[in-house]
């Protein structure tokens, strides 16, 4: 079985503290949604522990900016009636977030302005949130490895 450790980050960050982020969007259930996402993900693909605040070598904190959801594509043939009706829609999630190093008292990776997108079919837009906060987790993951 192979395996990567340390996933980019410093060899000193083992165990990281995932902060519950701040959430100016109007949907409440997004706090909890993105925090469990990150604490499943991201020791999984960087190679860490999760840890208390008081032990983390690392702390991950962020904001959910602004919560969208928009249709992407609709049926050009308008129903007898005149409706156009959606064929696929896209949630969209703008975020700020930033892994800092509490050893090295400094910002390991900042990254802001940042969105995360998850296409759905219309009626489940459940899909399409999980599809945007899996693309979060992503990022992070992505930010973290591009900085070594």
């Amino acid at each position: 079985m192979y395996g990567f450790t340390g996933g980019g980050l410093p060899t000193h960050i083992r165990t990281v503290f995932i902060e519950p982020w701040e959430n100016t969007t109007p949907y409440n259930v997004l706090t909890s949604d993105v925090q469990q996402a990150l604490q499943q993900g991201l020791p999984r693909s960087l190679g860490v522990r999760l840890a208390p605040r008081t032990t983390a070598d690392a702390i991950v904190r962020g904001k959910l900016v602004t919560y969208d959801e928009q249709t992407t594509n609709i049926n050009p043939n308008p129903t007898p009636g005149g409706r156009v009706e959606p064929l696929q829609s896209q949630v969209r999630i703008t975020f700020e977030a930033e892994i800092y190093d509490v050893k090295n008292d400094s910002v390991l990776w900042r990254g802001a302005g940042l969105s995360a997108l998850g296409n759905f079919a219309p009626g489940n837009v459940d899909e399409g949130r999980r599809k945007a906060i899996d693309e979060v987790v992503q990022k992070l993951v992505q930010g973290a490895q591009s900085q070594w």
